[in-house]
């Protein structure tokens, strides 16, 4: 393990004493690196034992600077080279992939590279870059001690970058005349967080009204749609003028909606539009004005629009609604449409 638990919620991470081969001819060193994040810390994560704690580097961006040295030693001919350290931190979140859910970890680093010039610092090349590694949903402890290995790999990286565009700056133009060349600006910097949502929903439409238990678990992201896991369960029961226009007394039915295709669409923070195509199966429970009881297999399609309301991104309270339409072998009608109120809980 690479990690010293200390007190007061704080674990440690401790940077390896590793060096690494410059593919770059350029002889450089780094003479200085600085801090400017405005968290220091490496982030906020749940150990293996599910308790909160925030975890720090030890010796903070020194560290950074130790490791560099490892690799580039000062001599008469090399450049002093100094770093601000903009970003700097690991992360996990569940993904949703072809084969289902994983665990996705990953070490973010943003440094801005520059030198010196009448005392004062001149940018001259910025990078972000992501060092992401894919576990199995079930596995933590690997993940957990695995963070080391992926700050260094992604820290590495930017080296390589930053020495290789290094190299091509300096045969082309003068350093004091240069803008600063910008690596992977747009790179999204933040796994996005799974939520699990468990809610309660009363139907109500045109032939039926009912209530379902939902489970719905996703990963937030702020880009593109988004798409769901979901599986619901409903109760429902003719309305009694509908039953007996159809010669019933009454007319219950069990159904279990499993996803067919499910969209969320983030509209601001904590509001999400929905879209969805559902393949409804169950079963009718009937018994006729006479008393007689029989049976009824339902297939369909259904589709529903509606919005959700997540304003506790951790844990909290989660409601919404929705505009539901469907298609059923039920004996009292074919074609439904109707609305739900969602009302549950995100963990």
């Amino acid at each position: 393990m690479l990690l010293l638990t200390s007190a007061s919620a704080q674990d440690i991470l401790l940077l390896r004493s590793v060096s690494f081969t410059p593919v770059s001819s350029e002889r450089v060193y780094v003479a200085s690196v600085t801090d400017e994040r405005k968290v220091k810390s490496l982030g906020t994560h749940k150990t293996l034992s599910r308790e909160r704690t925030e975890l720090f580097l030890l010796n903070g961006v020194a560290a950074v600077q130790q490791f560099y040295d490892l690799s580039f030693q000062p001599d008469e001919s090399s450049t002093p080279i100094h770093i601000k350290v903009r970003a700097l931190n690991v992360q996990e979140s569940l993904r949703r992939m072809n084969n289902g859910v994983v665990r996705v970890a990953r070490a973010h680093v943003s440094l801005v590279f520059g030198t010196m010039q009448n005392g004062s610092f001149s940018e001259i090349y910025s990078i972000k870059h992501n060092e992401d590694e894919v576990f199995g949903r079930g596995v933590r402890a690997e993940l957990w001690a695995t963070h080391e290995k992926r700050l260094r790999a992604a820290l590495e990286y930017c080296m390589h970058a930053f020495l290789h565009s290094y190299q091509e700056i300096k045969t082309d133009v003068y350093t004091t005349d240069f803008r600063p060349v910008v690596e992977n600006n747009k790179l999204e910097t933040k796994l996005g967080e799974w939520f699990n949502l468990v809610t309660v929903k009363g139907l109500s439409s045109r032939f039926f009204e009912g209530y379902g238990v939902t489970y719905t678990g996703f990963v937030d992201s702020k880009k593109g749609f988004i798409r769901p896991y979901e599986t619901s369960f409903e109760v429902t029961w003719a309305r009694p003028d509908v039953a007996e226009e159809n010669g019933f007394k009454d007319v219950n039915a069990f159904i279990f909606r499993p996803e067919l295709y499910f969209v969320y669409k983030k509209l601001f923070n904590g509001v999400y539009a929905t879209l969805s195509g559902n393949i409804p199966v169950g079963y009718e429970l009937l018994e006729s004005i006479e008393g007689d009881n029989s049976f009824n297999f339902i297939v369909g399609v259904g589709a529903s629009q509606g919005v959700r309301f997540v304003p506790w991104p951790n844990k909290g309270v989660v409601f919404g609604a929705d505009f539901f339409q469907q298609f059923e072998t039920s004996k009292v009608h074919r074609f439904d449409l109707g609305v739900e109120v969602v009302l549950g809980i995100n963990f």
